[in-house]
């Protein structure tokens, strides 16, 4: 429960990242260090400030990604879109498995926490929209499921 109460902090922090436009001079040298030692080859690097997180948003081999630092430049959580088609074998043979009777979207988000990757997949069928998690083991859990109307 606290995983998934942290990953939706992040998601939260993530959105409310990206509804702001321009750049963030005041990130801390430990951040930004950190940050540049992780992701060496990142461009369009964009910084934010929200709370005790700062979150950076770039570009990594033409993927959008996002980064979360504390103030001492500890990578909290990194996050990137993915297609449907690169998540490992075993989600997809499960998703097709235990999901059979939903749309599933082409675009995933996948999240690197505390070491750990989580992939979050939409869905939909005619009466339901859900949000699938998916561990590296092939564990599905439905994070949220709401009635389409």
């Amino acid at each position: 429960m606290k995983k998934l109460m942290s990953i939706l902090l992040f998601t939260g922090l993530l959105i409310t990242a990206t509804a702001f436009t321009g750049k963030d001079d005041t990130v801390s040298v430990p951040v930004k260090s950190a940050f540049e030692k992780t992701f060496t080859t990142a461009t369009d690097v964009e910084w934010k400030k929200i709370n005790e997180f700062y979150l950076a948003s770039f570009k990594l081999n033409s993927q959008n990604c996002t980064a979360s630092y504390n103030a001492e430049g500890k990578l909290m959580r990194a996050s990137r879109n993915i297609t449907l088609s690169e998540l490992p074998l075993n989600i997809l043979l499960a998703l097709q498995d235990e999901y059979a009777a939903y749309t599933i979207d082409k675009i995933v988000t996948e999240v690197t926490a505390d070491g750990d990757s989580n992939y979050f997949i939409k869905g939909e069928n005619a009466k339901h929209n859900i949000s699938i998690k998916a561990s590296p083991a092939g564990v599905l859990s439905i994070e949220n499921k709401t009635k389409r109307k």
